[in-house]
């Protein structure tokens, strides 16, 4: 065997050991992603439970419901929970824009969650009435899920 020929086998070795190193980064690297999404929706899902855990203290519960049916039959301190227990409806609503947004969770997942925070948000009395007074605070994602078109304008699609 000459050098020519050693040298062509030689390379031949090396191109299969980067294919076969290259396949195996693939294969790491999607494992990774699937790690990091499979953490990403667990954080997610923790999120959502956790903006309900204030309702299980104190009667917070009935205000959270009569707020959301008739927001008008609320005394001062009520509505002021109310508002609280809202404002963390929302923290988690944006946890779960920006998963959505940065596509971090898998989008059935995420639409599940979304569905359920539209619901409250848009067809409660309460859930509107709320909107209309936080929805400054909102960033562009999360007025986009909710399907309003101005951050400024006061009507939605």
């Amino acid at each position: 065997m000459n050098w020519d020929a050693l040298g062509a086998v030689a390379e031949t070795i090396g191109a299969i050991a980067v294919i076969s190193s290259l396949a195996y980064l693939a294969a790491q690297v999607r494992q990774t992603k699937l790690q990091l999404q499979a953490q990403s929706e667990d954080n997610m899902i923790s999120r959502a439970f956790d903006a309900y855990a204030p309702l299980y203290e104190g009667n917070n519960a009935a205000i959270f419901r009569k707020g959301l049916e008739n927001p008008e039959a609320l005394d001062t301190d009520e509505a002021f929970i109310f508002k609280l227990l809202m404002d963390r409806q929302r923290g988690a609503f944006g946890t779960i824009v920006r998963r959505k947004h940065t596509g971090t969770t898998s989008r059935d997942l995420t639409e599940r969650h979304l569905d359920g925070f539209r619901n409250l948000f848009l067809n409660t009395e309460g859930g509107r009435q709320w909107l209309e007074q936080a929805r400054h605070q909102m960033s562009t994602y999360e007025l986009s899920e909710l399907d309003i078109k101005d951050r400024n304008s006061h009507d939605s699609r």
